[in-house]
């Protein structure tokens, strides 16, 4: 890449990205965006508690895949798969195009509460590579919704498992190489900073304030991959790490991220940490005919899935993605499942979980007790492992979501 015949790569790519812009051009691209306005539904459109396919044939593949399937977590749902509905678009209010950016308000509040950019990234070579990071957190994490389709993997920090909480680094359920973690958490933390300060120029102010003053109240540490201090980020650029942020200009990103492949959720909302919740698509399946695109079911609005897309929302709005058509024989497997065409929607984003608190204050007892019971020198240590033989899923976002 250019970049790294640059004599400052880091102040290329800062630059090439708008990781900084100023405040005109900020207000020159909120210019240019679309404004809807729409009325909130007094009942929530698709149902709520249901998932929704696109078609009829992919209402019938769904349920032909779940037939005589038994859940993997009992306590999903009472132990019953939920039902499946069609959905009917003549009932939305707003169906976004695949290369529409529009910035949503309620139209009696006047508040903003949606917003979809569109051609996020202006550098497809960096995108492409945060497809391939995205692929590696998923292979080496335990997907955290099992019963969903697709997979939804954490990384960075988590609140731990529901019999271990506390705050920690995700962790992997397959075999990996301290290297290789070292550099995969490298990776990930660099995707998410690019992305992070990205979206600092670009996003409403009154979002990027709702994660970074959660944050604060919270007194936990942002995305720094348990380096103490460290307010950097690094990303490997033609084969050259680049830091970034040697001066303090940029800002490390939120404690956690979720990384997802073809993943869908039935209509539901959530009470998370913060109030807003910022994803990016970076690639998506060129036909959204058949399914799997995020929708907002509190005003009844269907959002296309296209490459190179993020999407804010606020997930105590009711909310999920459509179910997508999928290929039944060779019959896949949970979590695996795949379109006709071979299409995938593949993205990370950034979580504030309401478990942050609660696993801070563990942290912080943990500590305490260790500094109590702390052996002598020379005294026996346990090595920690990198790897857990069968890893609970990191429950920091029991009702966090990514479209």
């Amino acid at each position: 890449m250019v970049a790294r015949l640059d004599p400052d790569p880091a102040s290329a790519v800062v630059k090439r990205m708008g990781m900084k812009w100023t405040e005109k051009q900020k207000r020159k691209y909120w210019n240019s965006l679309k404004l809807v306005e729409l009325k909130r539904f007094a009942e929530p459109y698709p149902t709520n508690d249901y998932f929704m396919a696109t078609t009829q044939k992919g209402k019938e593949q769904w349920d032909k895949f779940w037939e005589g399937k038994g859940l993997k977590d009992k306590r999903y749902n009472g132990g019953e798969r939920r039902q499946i509905l069609v959905l009917d678009e003549s009932r939305l209010q707003y169906k976004i195009p695949q290369d529409e950016s529009v910035v949503f308000l309620d139209a009696d509040t006047k508040e903003i509460f949606m917003v979809i950019l569109r051609n996020f990234f202006p550098d497809d070579d960096l995108r492409m590579d945060f497809v391939s990071i995205c692929r590696e957190i998923i292979k080496y994490r335990r997907d955290d919704r099992r019963e969903d389709p697709g997979q939804l993997v954490h990384f960075g920090y988590t609140c731990g498992s529901r019999h271990q909480p506390g705050m920690q680094l995700a962790k992997n359920c397959r075999k990996i190489s301290p290297k290789n973690h070292r550099a995969l958490n490298n990776a990930s933390q660099g995707m998410a900073g690019i992305g992070w300060n990205m979206l600092r120029g670009r996003l409403p102010q009154e979002i990027i304030d709702d994660y970074n003053d959660t944050i604060e109240a919270i007194g936990c540490a942002r995305m720094d991959m348990g380096k103490t201090g460290d307010d950097t980020f690094a990303y490997n650029i033609g084969g050259e790490l680049v830091t970034f942020n040697e001066h303090g200009d940029l800002q490390l990103p939120p404690p956690s991220g979720l990384s997802a492949v073809n993943y869908a959720r039935f209509t539901h909302k959530e009470n998370n940490g913060n109030k807003w919740f910022v994803a990016v698509t970076c690639i998506a399946a060129s036909d959204s005919s058949i399914g799997g695109n995020f929708y907002n079911a509190s005003y009844g609005i269907m959002m296309e899935a296209a490459d190179n897309t993020v999407s804010a929302f606020q997930p105590s709005d009711y909310h999920g993605t459509t179910l997508y058509e999928i290929v039944l024989d060779p019959w896949p497997r949970d979590g695996y499942e795949q379109r006709p065409d071979g299409g995938e929607n593949i993205g990370f984003s950034f979580e504030v979980s309401k478990g942050l608190r609660n696993a801070k204050k563990r942290e912080w007892e943990r500590q305490e007790y260790r500094k109590r019971h702390r052996p002598q020198r020379g005294g026996p240590r346990k090595r920690r492992s990198l790897y857990v033989s069968d890893v609970e899923p990191d429950h920091g976002s029991d009702d966090d979501y990514m479209p």
